[in-house]
């Protein structure tokens, strides 16, 4: 049998870390990605402003859902007033959007799927970078 280990090289400058949930604004896509595992994911479009994103493969304790897009960030921002400068908490977003539509498809999945988010913390989104 053979015991040898393999050793990976990364180019200079390159290290390894652990994955950390993240958010940031996409403003190619004009969107607002959040990623909270590191998994592979089929997406499912709720409507023209939200897409789910649901693990493709999940231990019994994992969440179902792993992440989601908001679509037409600049329009969004300016039906309920948030400036698209500077760095937004995740959480006022998604509470402003929520009030903005409540009972909306897109209010009531933020709603049920941002629950399982909280415990990544205090998410930022920096509409500058």
């Amino acid at each position: 049998m053979n015991t040898e280990s393999a050793v990976v090289r990364l180019p200079d400058g390159v290290s390894l870390s652990a994955f950390a949930p993240v958010a940031y604004f996409d403003k190619h896509m004009d969107c607002i990605r959040v990623v909270t595992m590191d998994r592979s994911v089929t997406e499912h479009r709720v409507d023209g402003f939200l897409t789910l994103h649901k693990s493709n493969h999940r231990l019994d304790l994992d969440p179902e859902y792993v992440g989601f897009t908001i679509k037409g960030i600049r329009h969004l921002f300016e039906s309920v007033g948030l400036d698209l400068n500077g760095v937004h908490r995740l959480a006022d977003i998604i509470d402003r959007l929520v009030k903005h539509r409540p009972g909306s498809a897109m209010s009531t999945m933020l709603e049920l799927v941002y629950r399982e988010f909280k415990e990544n913390g205090d998410l930022e989104v920096d509409l500058a970078a």
